[in-house]
């Protein structure tokens, strides 16, 4: 891309905040535990595109029967989260866990003034269980035999979704 036509990108970029959130359906356990059991959680993905083009992104799940949250957050890429943008499209990937991965895929308009999102949680194939660090509980891993997803949604916000303007 030439440099005039990738900062101009990074300019519009900078204004634009984007996040999806979801519900996730997944029999789960902590790891080395019997059965698994069912579990919903709810997850939001947010992400800021600095003026520089740096890009700051938090992953958060909330645990809505216990009322427990938690997130981690990540200022550019990482081994096991990668934002990419190309067009009026944004695609993360996380592949922090053993046996699997997820992807969000976020299509904008034109204006950049809206979105879709779909997200994706895959399990490697033979693999009995995706293994996890919990978001919820640092320390914690969980086996996840499956995930649904529902529920995705996906909005566009001026300004920076972390500092709270």
């Amino acid at each position: 891309m030439r440099a005039s036509k990738r900062s101009a990108w990074m300019l519009v970029a900078a204004l634009f905040a984007c996040f999806s959130g979801a519900v996730l359906a997944a029999p789960q356990r902590r790891q080395g535990e019997g059965e698994f059991r069912p579990a919903t959680r709810q997850g939001e993905f947010s992400v800021y595109v600095g003026g520089s083009g740096r890009i700051f992104n938090r992953a958060s799940m909330t645990n809505p029967k216990r009322g427990r949250s938690g997130a981690t957050e990540r200022v550019g890429d990482t081994k096991n989260r990668n934002v990419a943008f190309e067009g009026r499209s944004m695609v993360v990937t996380q592949h922090g866990s053993t046996g699997g991965a997820r992807r969000i895929a976020v299509a904008f308009d034109d204006g950049f003034s809206s979105c879709t999102a779909q997200v994706i949680r895959g399990k490697e194939e033979g693999a009995g269980a995706i293994v996890a660090r919990s978001a919820i509980t640092p320390g914690r891993k969980v086996e996840i035999a499956s995930v649904k997803t529902t529920g995705v949604s996906c909005a566009v916000k001026n300004g920076n979704v972390f500092g709270g303007e």
